[in-house]
C-alpha cells in the first residue's frame, strides 16, 4: 500500500489494516511452514535411504536444500585432552574463562566424523576420482578436483558440476553417492593428519567414548530476490 494512501486513513482504518495484514502474514507463514515441512520430510527420507547428508531440489523458480547438520558435545574433556597431542589441543581448542571449550572447525569436524563413523581410509581422493567417479575427468579436470574438493556437500557439488563442464546443473548427475564418499575420504585424511598413526584405531575408539553428537535436519530455500 502506498504511503500517500496511508496518510489519508483514519486511525481505526489503520488498525484494521494492520490486523488484516498480520492475519494474512500468519496464514502465509503457516502455509509456508507446512510446505517446507513436506520438502524436509521427503529430503530426510532420501538422506536416510541413500546415507547422505545433503540433497537439493530444483524448480524453474529456484531451489530448496535439505541438510543434516550435527552439533558436538564433549562429555569427557580431560580424557579427550590426553588422547590428543598437546600441539593439536593447543592449536585447535580455546579454553575460555568459564572453562568452556571452543573447538576450531577442523578438530570439530574430526571429532564429529569419529563419533558418526563418517570417514574412510579405503581410498585416497585420487584413487576415488580415478576409479569411482561416475564421470571420467581428463588430467586437467582431475588436478582441479584434487585441489578444490574439500568434503563439503554443497560446495563440492558445485565444484564437480563446474569442473566437469556441465553448463546446466540440472543436466548433471546428482553425484550423491560420490559426494558422500568424498566427504568420508576427506574426513579420513583429516583424522590421519590430526591423530598419531600409531594405535590409530584404538585412539579413535577411545575418543568416540568422550563424545556426543546430535543431528538436526534443516531446509534452505533459495531464489532470485526482486
Amino acid at each position: 500500500m502506498e504511503l500517500s494512501k496511508l496518510k489519508t486513513m483514519e486511525e481505526k482504518e489503520l488498525v484494521s489494516k494492520a490486523i488484516q495484514l498480520d492475519q494474512e502474514q500468519k496464514k502465509v507463514k503457516k502455509e509456508l511452514d507446512t510446505v517446507k515441512a513436506e520438502i524436509q520430510a521427503r529430503g530426510l527420507q532420501v538422506l536416510e535411504d541413500r546415507n547422505i547428508k545433503y540433497i537439493k531440489y530444483y524448480s524453474p523458480d529456484g531451489s530448496a536444500a535439505v541438510t543434516d547438520t550435527q552439533s558436538l558435545d564433549v562429555v569427557n574433556v580431560d580424557k579427550l585432552k590426553k588422547l590428543l597431542s598437546r600441539g593439536v589441543w593447543k592449536q585447535n581448542v580455546t579454553e575460555t574463562t568459564k572453562t568452556d571449550y571452543k573447538y576450531k572447525p577442523v578438530l570439530e569436524r574430526v571429532l564429529k566424523a569419529i563419533f558418526t563413523g563418517d570417514y574412510t581410509f579405503e581410498y585416497s581422493l585420487e584413487e576415488f576420482i580415478d576409479e569411482h567417479l561416475s564421470v571420467n575427468p581428463d588430467r586437467k579436470q582431475k588436478n582441479l578436483l584434487l585441489k578444490k574438493l574439500k568434503g563439503d556437500y554443497a560446495k563440492d557439488r558445485d565444484t564437480l558440476i563446474s569442473v566437469l563442464g556441465f553448463e546446466n546443473e540440472n543436466e548433471a548427475p546428482d553425484f550423491d553417492v560420490e559426494l558422500y564418499y568424498i566427504y568420508k575420504i576427506m574426513n579420513g585424511e583429516l583424522i590421519r593428519a590430526v591423530l598419531p598413526e600409531e594405535f590409530l584405531d584404538e585412539t579413535i575408539k577411545d575418543i568416540k567414548k568422550c563424545l556426543i553428537v546430535d543431528s538436526k535436519t534443516s531446509i534452505t530455500i533459495d531464489y532470485k530476490k526482486e
